[in-house]
């Protein structure tokens, strides 16, 4: 009786242990998953997005399938803390889903959005070299402070970097570098255009000057100059036409008018030659002195002196010449226009005396020469 009591204890025992065996399989094979394919697919897409540079053209998409990945990863870590027949990865399998549509975005519009830059990067540059083109063709003749002219050196350097970096396909570095260059020169041309600015003020001035000298020419036959001192420009004109160009050097500070003796400024008004000089009539190799200062000259300078613009012990200077010695390449007369050797041969022989000089800020008009 006692031993089949223990039988029977067994039996109960064995079943016991057979009900939990089947319970824990259940539990085994029913419990929820990780995502493990999608967490390795994951991270291939990632790498891959790396490799086309997706943190930089696609920033938006590949950050936040970064995040959706590590955010992911912390779900995951939570569940397999927990008793595993507790575990749900439901949410780990929306995030790490969310994450592989992000990083599959960030290769897609990688390739588009770097061909976007390119070509942003390209109009950009083709603005900045406009920019640099004035400077070398019109700025650089202004007397300008040093601090400007470093600046527009300074945005010639770094576009010749980023050119160069954009050659070997960095297109990131060629931004980075035509940024720095864009923001200096945008110094610079600040400056330049107020000083510009100011000095534009006489224009109409220029232009009745101008237009009142060709008339001159056409009406009487004969030839006239013309100084064009932003352009560094003397016209010559037969007739009231344009018959020959040269490049001229003026006084080191030739922006603004003549006001004193010694300014070293190129003097701005209607001339004409009183004095034609050569061999040892002249320091220079030939000139011809204009009639500076005239009459209007006068008046302007006694004016600046009652309103205390320039100091009452000053003179007004004279002794204006177009000499030759030019060619240096620089402003460096004390107010003279210089011409090489051979032009002032050329032009000395072509006018006489009494021949109008006219010398204007410029021809153009701000805007114009600005675009």
């Amino acid at each position: 009786m006692k031993l089949g009591w223990k039988k029977r204890l067994f039996v109960i025992i064995g079943i016991l242990l057979s009900s939990v065996v089947i319970v824990y399989a259940v539990l085994i094979l029913t419990m929820d998953k990780p995502p493990l394919t999608e967490f390795s697919s994951c991270q291939v897409l990632l790498v891959k997005a790396k490799k086309v540079n997706a943190d930089v053209y696609s920033p938006e998409y590949y950050k936040s399938a970064e995040k959706k990945y590590k955010a992911a990863l912390i779900e995951w870590k939570i569940q397999n803390e927990k008793i595993f027949f507790t575990r749900d990865y439901s949410k780990a399998k929306e995030l790490i889903l969310t994450a592989i549509l992000k990083a599959q975005e960030a290769n897609a519009s990688s390739g588009s959005n770097k061909d976007s830059l390119k070509m942003k990067y390209l109009k950009e540059v083709e603005l900045l070299k406009r920019k640099l083109d004035n400077y070398h063709d019109v700025f650089i003749h202004l007397p300008l402070k040093v601090g400007v002219r470093k600046n527009y050196e300074f945005g010639k350097l770094s576009l010749e970097q980023g050119l160069s970096a954009f050659g070997k396909g960095d297109i990131m570095l060629a931004t980075k570098r035509l940024n720095e260059g864009k923001s200096r020169i945008g110094v610079a041309d600040k400056e330049v255009n107020a000083l510009l600015k100011e000095y534009f003020n006489d224009y109409s001035k220029w232009q009745n000057w101008f237009a009142a000298t060709i008339r001159l020419s056409a009406q009487n036959n004969n030839y006239a100059f013309i100084v064009d001192k932003i352009k560094h420009k003397g016209y010559l004109y037969n007739k009231g036409k344009l018959t020959k160009e040269y490049t001229v050097e003026l006084g080191r500070n030739w922006i603004g008018d003549k006001l004193t003796a010694g300014d070293k400024a190129t003097p701005e008004g209607m001339y004409k030659v009183i004095k034609k000089k050569a061999g040892g009539d002249s320091r220079y190799h030939k000139a011809m002195l204009i009639n500076y200062p005239n009459e209007e000259d006068y008046a302007h300078f006694n004016i600046k002196k009652r309103q205390g613009l320039i100091s009452r012990n000053s003179n007004i200077g004279g002794l204006i010449e177009i000499h030759g010695d030019g060619g240096k390449g620089d402003d460096w007369t004390s107010g003279c226009i210089a011409l090489t050797d051979s032009e002032i041969d050329e032009l000395f022989s072509r006018i006489p005396v009494g021949t109008p000089v006219t010398i204007v800020g410029s021809m153009m008009t701000l805007s114009e020469l600005l675009n």
